[in-house]
């Protein structure tokens, strides 16, 4: 019998494979062969296209998508899967950074993000194993417990279902003796990414969405009638584009975007199935859970028994692979109680990162807006900016955007940002093995 190790490098190629299993069968569509007109085309099938898309179409428009592989192909696809009620950044922090009416709605809208993916996936019936079970933040360390606790009282005085969670209680969802305390959400959960890119295209298209796959971006030029967007076989003349590639938005475009995005890598892998004892014990509840690791530390478990984890790996390296031994060992440290791993999947894909960790809305020319810089949080955010891409081009006002229209604004050192975030990494990776050494052992007290 191969290895763990052996396992996980023969299925190193897999893209998504069992995401795929799990989801509803991808539409068919043509590849664009001709030349068209439209009012709108929207480049890219990964939630913020589908979702612009959807919207546009549910207005009375009849849009064009534009997709360079498959629907769902990029990070969409890829991804762990958790719907958060929260942009990266909580409440106090977002108020801190905007004004406030800005920072009201960016609130307002994270709040409410999964009753909008979740209202979604049930009025259409999208097959995605979407679970609604709230999402767990355990601290790793005393500071984060403190930073833990002020969170959730925080949360809980704007009203919103939170529970702050003591050790014993944590143990108790979690299955892990690992934490002091954690941080429970009820509003969140978790779906299978793929499905629910497949079935955004699926409502998109009934809606009168005309959906034109393996039809990547080749140039896009101003034209009497608009813009004329080219692909290899084709091209659309439209009055208005929406470009929503997410960390591919800089290979497309020669504007300053190309220097706004920090593209990175992550990684995912999801075991064989796991003995019914242990599965009883850990998340027994079925939320997705995160801690306060710099570094990747999210975890769930699917219906069928599969454990699924976020994976370090090398951040800009396009054929590298996720660190599976290191995964592994982590782990472990978190629930003593599970078996060897034997790990059946894996894949990667590429996220768009901002330094401050917010997302982007811009209006690139008249008639072309994008959105990308979900950092992590695509899911609910992309869904939402796909919503607010969709309302630009039907020109609503400004005030019913979640975040504001901004002008790009390059990063001056991009050329070599890849040392700068390495080292940064590096540190970080270095801060979690310290502190699982100093505080990964099992409370003394849960453990007699």
């Amino acid at each position: 019998m191969p290895t763990s190790a052996e396992q996980f490098l023969n299925s190193a190629g897999r893209v998504s494979d069992y995401l795929s299993t799990r989801a509803e069968p991808a539409i068919y569509a043509p590849t664009l062969t001709d030349e068209i007109t439209t009012e709108v085309v929207v480049i890219g099938g990964g939630f913020t296209g589908l979702s612009c898309a959807l919207t546009l179409a549910q207005a009375g428009l009849r849009p064009v998508l534009l997709e360079a592989k498959e629907i769902g192909w990029g990070a969409s696809g890829r991804a762990w899967g958790q719907v958060a009620a929260a942009a990266k950044f909580m409440p106090t922090q977002v108020e801190r950074d905007f004004s406030p009416d800005i920072a009201r709605r960016i609130n307002l809208a994270a709040e409410t993000a999964p009753d909008v993916v979740f209202d979604l996936v049930k009025q259409h019936g999208i097959q995605c194993d979407a679970v609604r079970t709230g999402n767990i933040i355990a601290a790793h360390n005393p500071d984060k417990a403190s930073w833990v606790s002020h969170t959730a009282r925080d949360l809980q005085a704007r009203g919103y279902p939170v529970h702050l969670l003591d050790s014993k209680q944590t143990q108790d969802y979690t299955g892990s003796s690992r934490y002091r305390s954690a941080l429970f959400d009820e509003r969140g959960g978790a779906l299978n990414p793929l499905g629910y890119a497949r079935g955004l295209a699926r409502v998109a298209h009934q809606a009168g969405c005309d959906i034109y796959l393996n039809s990547p971006l080749v140039a896009l030029h101003k034209s009497d009638k608009g813009w004329w967007v080219e692909t290899p076989h084709g091209g659309v003349t439209a009055r208005q584009v929406v470009i929503a590639t997410g960390a591919f938005t800089g290979d497309l475009l020669s504007s300053g975007s190309a220097r706004e995005i920090i593209p990175v890598r992550a990684y995912q892998a999801i075991s064989q199935p796991l003995p019914q004892d242990v599965l009883q014990t850990l998340l027994p509840g079925g939320q997705p859970f995160n801690d306060t690791r710099r570094m990747f530390s999210g975890v769930r478990v699917w219906p069928d028994g599969r454990l699924h984890v976020g994976l370090d790996g090398p951040l800009f390296e396009a054929n590298a692979e996720g660190w599976l031994n290191g995964a592994s060992q982590r782990l472990k440290m978190m629930f003593p109680q599970l078996p060897e791993l034997r790990w059946d999947y894996h894949w990667a894909g590429w996220v768009d990162m901002t330094v401050d960790h917010y997302p982007r809305l811009h209006r690139l020319a008249p008639g072309v807006f994008t959105a990308y810089g979900f950092s992590g949080r695509g899911v609910a955010i992309g869904t939402l900016m796909g919503r607010d891409l969709a309302h630009l081009v039907l020109e609503k006002e400004e005030q019913q955007l979640v975040h504001p229209l901004s002008a790009v604004k390059p990063l001056w050192y991009h050329a070599f940002h890849r040392p700068l975030v390495q080292t940064l990494t590096a540190r970080y990776r270095l801060e979690d093995r310290l502190n699982d050494a100093r505080y990964g052992r099992a409370e003394p007290e849960l453990n007699p």
